[in-house]
């Protein structure tokens, strides 16, 4: 676990302001995971696409997706109650994934035109799976 690192990156984000394939919710999932973990994925979908569609599109051609990808790079898939600091959430949408950060009972995420936010978790089980470096 890396709470401290996952803490510090959150800090450095907050109130960033929503921007497709450069701070949205899985854009901002990459970065974190090269940040703090090490890995060197956000390049894969930044400034790919500057629109919802733009992301689908993007997502439909590209050959993994966004949880395959970091399981690809050593993440093992965990169902969403067993969730803790760092994990990443998964939420399946139309045409792509939408992930975001598990800070324990709350998440950071970047909704759709705001800015990057931590939120409550009401209920894990609206997410559809959880994902864990290891």
């Amino acid at each position: 676990m890396k709470d401290l690192e996952t803490v510090e990156f959150v800090e450095t984000e907050m109130g960033n302001i929503f921007s497709w394939g450069k701070n949205d919710c899985n854009t901002l999932t990459l970065k974190y995971l090269d940040t703090v973990w090490g890995m060197n994925l956000h390049k894969e979908a930044y400034n790919k696409y500057k629109t919802k569609k733009g992301a689908i599109s993007f997502q439909a051609k590209y050959p993994l997706s966004l949880s395959d990808l970091i399981i690809k790079e050593g993440a093992i898939k965990i169902p969403c109650t067993m969730s803790r600091m760092g994990d990443i959430l998964i939420k399946q949408d139309v045409g792509f994934e939408r992930s975001h950060i598990c800070l324990g009972t709350k998440i950071v995420s970047v909704p759709e035109n705001l800015e990057t936010q931590i939120q409550n978790i009401n209920d894990f089980n609206v997410f559809d799976w959880a994902l864990r470096v290891t």
